[in-house]
């Protein structure tokens, strides 16, 4: 078994800071990390902090072990590479224009957006293979949700010539 790890008892600003990152925090793995930091200034054993947060004794371990090397920044995200995203800046300005437009005007025959069409324009201007999960996921980060359309009686007026006269003299209504 290994000895347990010890992290250098910090006061003051240092340990403000963590408590601020900690409350502060919108990142679930941040806020994990300076728990277990704060554990261990309350002197909990590396196997209560691994019951208790949840992780191995590894992981809390090397968060410890960063923690002495960097301090509060130790605990910080780092950047992942990783593919990258089929989805530029440009294509999601072109996506916020195109969603105040008709799709008519882009030669579909429907009255309104669904993730699946707007896909499928992107596929067709862009030559990007995106599905429409990935459009709504984007749009939804943009401030833009897309949804079924309500049908409501202006919508069937314009379609069935009398639908508002034959609604308006029945009953409940």
């Amino acid at each position: 078994m290994r000895p347990e790890l010890q992290v250098k008892q910090i006061s003051g600003a240092p340990l403000r800071r963590l408590r601020r990152m900690y409350d502060g925090t919108l990142c679930p793995r941040l806020r994990r990390r300076t728990q277990t930091i704060l554990l261990t200034q309350q002197g909990y054993t590396t196997r209560a902090i691994a019951r208790i947060t949840r992780q191995s004794q590894m992981n809390v371990r090397r968060w410890m072990h960063r923690f002495d090397e960097g301090g509060c920044n130790g605990l910080l995200e780092i950047q992942r590479s990783g593919r990258p995203a089929d989805i530029t800046p440009a294509i999601e300005n072109y996506l916020r224009v195109v969603i105040k437009q008709s799709p008519r005007h882009y030669g579909y025959g429907r009255p309104g957006w669904t993730t699946q069409l707007l896909a499928k324009l992107l596929r067709r201007q862009f030559n990007c293979e995106v599905t429409d999960e990935c459009v709504r996921q984007h749009l939804e980060r943009a401030g833009i949700v897309c949804r079924r359309p309500t049908w409501t009686v202006k919508h069937k007026a314009q379609v069935q010539s009398g639908y508002a006269q034959k609604k308006a003299g029945s009953q409940g209504f």
